[in-house]
């Protein structure tokens, strides 16, 4: 069956709240404190309120989500304001391996392309290797290292506006 990437709607919210706890339950000894660090991941529905939620599913199964936050809308601090960020890229557990993160981000860039993000940015840790390796892999590089959050350390990566077509490529396989 096919992955549908679309726009969330609010009855995902459940479904990716509890989503993204399942994505990052990997995550839980690597943090100082986890049940600090859960209370905000299992709000990624709250994304939506001031970026595009995108979510992929099959068969009317949630199986991933990201969020896309286009220049001018409100962001961390870390990122200057005519930047996209990717926040989030979430997949479930049992969906890994299959090409839903890829398509996850392939959009997400989409969307910052749309928007003409003269760069798109994204904080990770290194425990995230999967997704870190993702993002190496499509041109994404280490800009600077972030405050660690609950013990964990985080970097800063961006992707030029310039670099998105063949970051889109990449993840497209072509």
């Amino acid at each position: 069956m096919t992955v549908l990437i679309q726009d969330y709607l609010p009855s995902d919210r459940d479904s990716v709240n509890q989503l993204a706890l399942a994505a990052f339950a990997q995550y839980e000894r690597h943090y100082d404190d986890w049940a600090a660090f859960q209370v905000g991941v299992a709000r990624m529905a709250e994304l939506a309120d001031e970026a595009d939620l995108i979510v992929a599913k099959r068969d009317g199964v949630l199986l991933g989500g990201i969020g896309h936050i286009g220049p001018g809308k409100p962001r961390d601090a870390i990122f200057p304001g005519d930047w996209s960020v990717i926040r989030m890229l979430v997949v479930d557990p049992e969906q890994r391996g299959q090409g839903v993160g890829r398509l996850l981000v392939a959009a997400c860039l989409q969307r910052a392309s749309n928007a003409g993000a003269a760069v798109v940015g994204l904080h990770t840790s290194p425990i995230m290797a999967t997704a870190l390796s993702l993002y190496t892999r499509i041109g994404f590089e280490r800009d600077c290292d972030l405050p660690p959050i609950n013990g964990v350390p985080y970097a800063r990566y961006v992707l030029p506006g310039t670099a998105i077509p063949a970051a889109i490529r990449l993840l497209n396989g072509r």
